[in-house]
């Protein structure tokens, strides 16, 4: 194949600005040359001659075909995608505030106000920091063979009134208004010969049976948690489930649907 050098690129251009086609869109692609080598000028000099003046005309009639070799008009044709435009006329604009910040004086920037301190409250007496310490549920009530020992050995003979302290005594007439229902998986149990029936409401008789629960039993399991509620009551502790099943000496589910029911009632918040 036939190589080009800087010197043939000229003489194409040169031949082109001399003889140019207005319309050269018509033209057919342009060829590959053919030609090989040229002869040496020291050997032959008239076939030098007639190869250079065939070589110069195959050059004219190649440039014709080849509009992107003229010169003129290579700086038309040159573009630009702005890419990037939006993303340099931030990087500018980002400059020019940091030379505006960077040249404005002290005057111009505003004022920052001295942060204060925060003053610190002085420590509390020993007394007051034990009192607000939260106290744990064992450290009021029994626990354990404690509170097993203190079901037992708790009071059901006395009436409700003599027992309870003032302001905590179970109002028996919201058992008359407030449904209460409880549920357990055994047949109910009859309870209408046992001891201390006559101390229920026809409610709390119900409620007994239908966890198969005695009298006995009953009576205790309200008094221990009427009187643990308000025990924690007055120390700010909370009384949950949990903490109620601790305290009977029955099932814990059984002990769970009292403590649901006397929630129900009133009856673990002291009444004025």
């Amino acid at each position: 194949m036939m190589t080009f050098t800087a010197k043939s690129l000229s003489i194409m251009r040169e031949a082109y600005e001399k003889k140019h086609i207005e319309n050269d869109s018509l033209l057919s692609p342009p060829l590959t040359p053919t030609e090989t080598s040229l002869p040496s000028p020291v050997t032959d000099n008239a076939s030098w001659y007639s190869c250079s003046r065939k070589r110069k005309s195959f050059i004219e009639s190649y440039c014709r075909m080849v509009p992107s070799l003229r010169s003129a008009s290579t700086n038309d044709r040159v573009f630009a995608l702005n890419v990037y435009r939006d993303l340099l006329l931030l990087g500018k604009r980002k400059e020019e505030k940091k030379i505006d910040s960077s040249n404005c004086t002290m005057l111009d920037k505003p004022a920052v106000l001295p942060s204060k301190k925060r003053k610190l409250n002085p420590p509390a007496p020993k007394d007051k920091q034990l009192s607000c310490k939260k106290r744990r549920v064992s450290s009021v009530l029994p626990t354990g063979k404690d509170a097993a020992s203190a079901f037992d050995s708790i009071d059901i003979q006395s009436d409700d009134i003599d027992f309870y302290p003032p302001g905590w005594v179970p109002c028996r007439e919201a058992l008359d208004y407030i449904p209460v229902k409880v549920t357990w998986k055994g047949a109910p149990l009859c309870i209408n010969q046992e001891p201390f029936y006559h101390l229920l409401h026809p409610v709390e008789a119900s409620m007994a049976s239908t966890l198969r629960l005695s009298p006995i039993q009953y009576l205790r399991c309200k008094r221990t948690l009427i009187l643990a509620a308000r025990t924690l009551k007055h120390q700010n502790i909370s009384f949950t489930k949990s903490v109620a099943q601790k305290l009977c000496r029955v099932d814990v589910n059984k002990t769970s649907a009292l403590w649901t029911a006397f929630g129900q009632l009133g009856w673990f918040d002291e009444s004025n």
